[in-house]
Parts: structure tokens; sequence; C-alpha cells
């Protein structure tokens, strides 16, 4: 069986800063030219992986911006501006719930189950 976490923790590892960045499609095509045909990953399932990766506690920084991508840690002020960017996105995504909430049928969507 392949470990995957590893392999995508290592390509990872090699990119030290956003301008060096790699992105999930970029790591999918490393992993599958070097596992070759027969076992195939594709760029959601390595974002999956990072995910738990950095649940588990790597430090992996992301950056949307170009050339965007994923990379090892990152300066004080890279691991800085990644946190603002998701805090950020979060509080636009919660703002757009609350909006929800509120102007659907005056109010009155039930969102807990009683």
């Amino acid at each position: 069986m392949i470990d995957y976490n590893s392999i995508v923790l290592s390509i990872i590892k090699k990119h030290r800063n956003f301008s060096s960045a790699i992105n999930q499609h970029q790591i999918a095509k490393v992993i599958n030219d070097r596992i070759g045909k027969d076992d195939f990953i594709k760029g959601r399932a390595v974002r999956k992986i990072i995910e738990d990766l950095i649940k588990d506690g790597n430090p992996i920084i992301s950056s949307p911006h170009s050339p965007g991508g994923y990379a090892w840690g990152g300066s004080d002020g890279e691991a800085l501006q990644c946190y603002r960017q998701l805090r950020r996105q979060g509080i636009r995504i919660l703002l757009r719930a609350r909006r929800i909430l509120r102007n659907s049928e005056r109010g009155q969507l039930k969102i807990w189950n009683t």
C-alpha cells in the first residue's frame, strides 16, 4: 500500500516559501509520475491529504495568489499572511450563512433539529 501522506509531505517540504509554492495538481502529477499508471491520484485527493497533514500539526501554509499553492512553514510573514487570508475567508463564509438564514422565509428557516 502506498503511503500518500508521506509522499505529499516530502514533496511539500521541498517548497519553503510562497515564491516556490506547489499547487495540488502539480503535487498529483509528481506522485503519478513517481508511482506509475496503476495507482492514480487527483488534485482533490491531494487537497484532502494536505488538510489531514495540517490537522496532524504540520506547518503547511497556502496562498491563493500567484503563483499560489502550498509551502512548508514559510517565513513568519508568510505564515501570518496565510492566517489572515484564511480568517477573512472564514468571516465571509459566516456572514453569508447569516444572510441566508436572515433572508429565508422571513427568518423562519429551522436549522436545528428539535
